[in-house]
């Protein structure tokens, strides 16, 4: 008696095992399958850090020292 009850919990928890696997599996899924929407906060600062990235270009243009001669062929900004 007592080998059977074994192999039953034995079964049991192989069953457990599998529904939680199934369960985490349908959980990747449903998060793939979310579509991507930026709340107005993110798409806010999202713009305001390109703003920023654009104006400091601009002033690395207006500000930046000329170089005599030219070392490599990749534009930077450290020097």
């Amino acid at each position: 008696m007592n080998s059977l009850l074994e192999e039953y919990m034995v079964e049991e928890r192989r069953r457990d095992v599998l529904r939680e696997m199934d369960s985490i599996r349908l959980q990747e899924q449903a998060l793939k399958a979310r579509v991507y929407h930026p709340n107005w906060f993110t798409r806010a600062m999202q713009s305001f850090g390109e703003w920023l990235i654009a104006r400091g270009e601009s002033l690395v243009e207006r500000y930046e020292m000329p170089r005599n001669r030219v070392t490599s062929s990749r534009q930077g900004y450290a020097h």
